[in-house]
C-alpha cells in the first residue's frame, strides 16, 4: 500500500517519524511535512510566494509551506505514483469538537479526501504525549480498518478524525464511532507589549459545553479511542430562514 504521511507539528516531529518507521515496515510510505510547525493552518494554501521542497532522506521531504501545501506536493510534484491513502498526524494534543475548523491535521487530511481510502488523521488526546506508542498502534489498527471495509466502493470524501487517550495501550478502553462535541468560548488573546508593540498570543480553546453524550469528548473522558467520521459538504440547507431578499 501506498501512504503519504504527514503533520501540522513540522518535520522533526519524533513522533510522525516513529508513525513512519513503523507503517514502513509493512507499507511503502513516503513522509512530507512542513519545515516547522505549522498547527492551526487548517487547510490553507500558500497561494501568491513558492514552496520550498527539500529532500532530506529516501522518502522523507521537508516542504516550506502549510499541511495542505505538503499533501499537494506530494501528490502532484513529489511523488512518481499517486498514494492510496494519506495519514495525518500524529498531531501532539487533540483535535477534537470544534478544534477540526482550525487544524492543520485535519485540513491536511481534507485535502486527500478524493484518493482511494478515506484519509486519517490521528491525535493524542493528552496535555502530554509519552504514551504515543498506543497512537501508533491505534493508527495501523484504523489503516486496517480503511482498507477491510472501503475497498469496494468510492468513500465520497469522508475522513476519519481519530483521537486516541494519553494512556497505555492495554488502559484504552476500546474504541468509539463519535460526534463532535461543542467548546465553549476560548479563553481571551494574551496581551503583551514590547518595544512599544502591542501583541496578542491567541488563547486557548475553550472547554467542553451542553451535551456530550456520544460526542469525542465523552469518548476521550472513558479512556475510548474517539473515531469520527467527517464530510467536506458542510452544507445545512435545513436551517435557512426566511426569504432571500429577491423572492
Amino acid at each position: 500500500m501506498k501512504i503519504l504521511i504527514t503533520n501540522d507539528d513540522g518535520i522533526d516531529s519524533h513522533i510522525t517519524r516513529a508513525l513512519h518507521e513503523k507503517l514502513s515496515e509493512k507499507h511503502d510510505c513516503t513522509l512530507i511535512a512542513p519545515a516547522k510547525d505549522k498547527s492551526g493552518q487548517g487547510a490553507a494554501i500558500t497561494l501568491r510566494t513558492s514552496v520550498e521542497v527539500t529532500k532530506l532522506d529516501e522518502q522523507i521531504y521537508s516542504v516550506d509551506g502549510t499541511p495542505a501545501d505538503c499533501v499537494f506536493m506530494g501528490l502532484m510534484a513529489i511523488m512518481k505514483e499517486t498514494p492510496d491513502i494519506v495519514v495525518s498526524g500524529i498531531n501532539k494534543g487533540a483535535n477534537m469538537g470544534d478544534d477540526v475548523i482550525h487544524s492543520g491535521t485535519l485540513g491536511a487530511a481534507f485535502t486527500a479526501r478524493k484518493l482511494k481510502y478515506p484519509p486519517i488523521a490521528s491525535s493524542i488526546a493528552g496535555r502530554s504525549f509519552e504514551h504515543f506508542d498506543s497512537s501508533i498502534l491505534t493508527t495501523e489498527m484504523m489503516l486496517n480498518y480503511v482498507v477491510e471495509n472501503y475497498s469496494e466502493e468510492p468513500h465520497e470524501g469522508v475522513v476519519f478524525n481519530v483521537n486516541v487517550p494519553n494512556l497505555p495501550f492495554t488502559e484504552i478502553e476500546g474504541f468509539s464511532f463519535t460526534k463532535l462535541g461543542n467548546r465553549g468560548i476560548p479563553l481571551a488573546p494574551e496581551f503583551k507589549e514590547e518595544d512599544g508593540k502591542a501583541t496578542y498570543k491567541i488563547g486557548k480553546s475553550g472547554t467542553p459545553v451542553g451535551e456530550l453524550e456520544g460526542t469525542d469528548f465523552e469518548s476521550i473522558r472513558s479512556n475510548k479511542v474517539s473515531v469520527t467520521p467527517l464530510y467536506w459538504n458542510m452544507t445545512k440547507l435545513d436551517l435557512i430562514r426566511g426569504k432571500l431578499p429577491n423572492e
